[in-house]
């Protein structure tokens, strides 16, 4: 499975546990009388939101619950050092904005651009200078482990996002 593949899992798992924890939130909040619907749709959205994506890259910086279980981190590009959690921060932040902002056609943008680069970096990595990487060769591999490429898996792995 390519780094881009992986990274569409990961998303896919950190927009899920928003959703069910903002469905979540809805039914506790929608108990309050005084506080208007908007508010609670708005209150439920940001802390689904802030709780999935914003909140762990303080516990583990540069990967959310999908890119650690997909094995994958936010790098700095030029150096692949983990960037300030302050930059991981306003990295989602920019993210959400744009994708909320353009109604999703943002994520197309990016699938595009991500599928056709070889390094998978969209709008958002741009802007704040990182990119995503994959830990290990497969998402199955225990991280740390030592990968040694013969020529036949370098051949195996030429033009993916592994070489």
């Amino acid at each position: 499975m390519n780094s881009f593949e992986r990274r569409i899992r990961a998303f896919s798992i950190d927009i899920s546990m928003s959703t069910v924890l903002f469905i979540l939130l809805i039914i506790a909040i929608g108990t309050i009388d005084s506080v208007s619907d908007e508010l609670k749709l708005t209150l439920a959205a940001s802390i689904s939101y802030f709780g999935t994506l914003i909140i762990p890259q303080f516990i583990s910086k540069g990967q959310t619950f999908g890119k650690r279980n997909q094995k994958m981190k936010v790098v700095y590009a030029k150096s692949e050092r983990s960037p300030h959690v302050l930059v991981l921060v306003l990295r989602e932040i920019v993210k959400g904005f744009l994708m909320i902002g353009t109604f999703g056609f943002y994520l197309l943008v990016c699938g595009i651009i991500a599928s056709s680069r070889k390094d998978g970096r969209v709008i958002h990595d741009f802007i704040f200078g990182t990119k995503v990487i994959c830990l290990t060769l497969y998402v199955s591999d225990k991280e740390g482990s030592v990968l040694t490429r013969t020529e036949s898996v370098k051949k195996h792995l030429e033009g993916s996002s592994y070489d």
